[in-house]
């Protein structure tokens, strides 16, 4: 991953950069500069891998700081990001001075700055494949299987467990209902982020999301209406997903149970696609055919993690045929309790119960095994005798 700079005289375009340059998925640190002589990184100061100048603000005291980092630190790219299309030769020779390499015209296409900074990266660390993917995509084997249940209740434990920042993004379709299964109240959602992308940064991407307080996860919304995916680019997710990566440890996707070739893109993103099922012959046999296309898409099949929710010991005779046909192993069995399910729902809160209780202790296990840690409960504050001091006041 790269480290880069944003350059530029005001707010506005700043917050532009930076949500360009974030959008890519290639960075993962951004800091601000401002390009007067006084606001100069000095000898000694970190210099990032990546430096986007904007002249807009000034063509002059601009490249005069991309010639003070270079000096600085003389394997520093510096891409201009020039409001002319087709900069004069003299400009592109004082540029050329001044150590800049790129030019970019404005406003900036995020795919031909994605370009720039994959080969960038490429000369700095030949012969490195991948990023680190945080995605864990959740998808319904068909509806009604629980898969929302699975993602919100996966996103709880992993922000309890890991003890580290958790993003759970709604793409369920035709609408979504992370939200109403936290009682949450969101302002903003999935369509609010597509359809801001030139200030789709990280500090707008935060202010985006709505905190559960009692787990620590936060969501971005999905859909409460099914006409707004008319107006969701897929072009448009990838920017959302990108710089949900960057803000976060853990990035999990409720993709519901529809998707379709427009999907493909994202799903590619995944580090691990959560295929949620019931053991019975309609889930099983969708399940199959899932599996089948995912794999037509490049999908490998030990990216993939069958979770058979609703579980019975009476159902282990069809999961091993499953597991037979498919030569791909159950990942986990999440006990039926529907009782405490149909509580947790109807009360808009995540799974809490801990003491000895089957369902939950698999969503603890289920989180471990993916952030590859051991958990304990903490120790319980030793009861009052015979609850003598239990309702003692404060002085």
């Amino acid at each position: 991953m790269l480290t880069a700079a944003v350059v530029a005289t005001d707010a506005k375009s700043t917050s532009y950069l930076r949500a360009c340059i974030e959008q890519t998925g290639l960075t993962e640190s951004v800091v601000e500069w401002a390009p007067s002589p006084e606001q100069h990184p000095g000898p000694g100061e970190s210099i990032p891998d990546v430096v986007l100048l904007d002249l807009a603000g000034g063509t002059e005291v601009s490249l005069e700081f991309g010639a003070h980092v270079r000096r600085l630190k003389p394997s520093v790219v510096v891409i201009a990001c020039s409001p002319l299309k087709q900069p004069d030769p003299e400009l592109l020779m004082q540029a050329m001075r001044s150590g800049v390499r790129e030019f970019l015209p404005q406003p900036v296409d995020t795919i031909s700055l994605e370009a720039a900074l994959k080969r960038i990266r490429e000369e700095q660390a030949p012969g490195e494949k991948s990023l680190e993917r945080k995605l864990i995509i959740v998808m319904g084997a068909k509806g009604g299987v629980g898969s929302t249940t699975v993602a919100v209740n996966l996103g709880a434990q992993l922000a309890r467990i890991s003890q580290k920042r958790v993003i759970l993004v709604d793409l369920a379709r035709p609408m979504g209902h992370v939200s109403l299964l936290l009682d949450l109240r969101s302002r903003f959602s999935v369509r609010d982020a597509t359809q801001n992308l030139d200030r789709l940064d990280s500090h707008f991407f935060n202010a985006l999301l709505t905190m559960h307080e009692k787990s620590g996860l936060e969501v971005l919304a999905g859909a409460s209406d099914p006409d707004e995916w008319d107006d969701i680019q897929t072009s448009a997710l990838l920017r959302v997903v990108n710089v949900a990566q960057s803000c976060c440890s853990h990035l999990i996707m409720d993709m519901g149970s529809s998707y379709s070739m427009h999907s493909r893109p994202i799903l590619r993103m995944a580090r691990m696609v959560m295929l949620v099922a019931e053991a019975d012959v309609p889930a099983l046999w969708t399940l199959e055919k899932h599996l089948a296309k995912l794999s037509s898409w490049g999908i490998e099949p030990d990216q993939c993690r069958v979770i058979i929710n609703r579980y019975h010991r009476s159902d282990e005779d069809a999961i091993k045929a499953f597991e037979k046909r498919t030569k791909l192993p159950v990942f986990a069995r999440l006990p039926n309790d529907f009782r405490q399910v149909s509580e947790s729902i109807n009360l808009g809160t995540p799974l809490s119960r801990n003491h000895n209780n089957p369902l939950v202790s698999n969503f603890q296990q289920l989180a471990t095994r993916l952030t590859g840690t051991t958990f304990s409960e903490p120790p319980k504050k030793p009861a009052a005798i015979f609850g003598l001091f239990s309702n003692t006041q404060k002085r």
